[in-house]
């Protein structure tokens, strides 16, 4: 299991993809699901930073009070799971992922 585990992430290393990829994309699968989560957290926490630290207390930590998503959908597939990586990383990933999809990179 580790060895396979070391080689997904040496492989994808090698292909170029970056950890963004590796770690959110891969479960998560498309842009859309992103987009939806990332209007929902600025509807309401509204400032950059307000966004990026309840990203990451969700991450750390997930519970029905700290989601931002309908209940509706929380009852059909759950909470996710607490993140694995480390602070360091998971703040490098709430960046890449509010950088690529926060509603002002949108307005033209």
């Amino acid at each position: 299991m580790v060895r396979t585990t070391i080689f997904i992430i040496l492989f994808s290393s090698i292909l170029g993809a970056s950890s963004f990829e590796q770690n959110c994309l891969n479960c998560h699968g498309d842009d859309f699901k992103f987009n939806m989560m990332m209007k929902k957290y600025t509807l309401k926490y509204s400032s950059e930073k307000k966004i990026k630290k309840a990203i990451f207390e969700y991450l750390k930590n997930p519970t029905f009070e700290k989601s931002i998503l309908p209940v509706g959908y929380l009852n059909r597939f759950g909470i996710k799971e607490k993140t694995s990586l480390d602070d360091k990383l998971l703040k490098e990933m709430i960046d890449v992922y509010y950088d690529k999809f926060n509603m002002n990179s949108k307005l033209y």
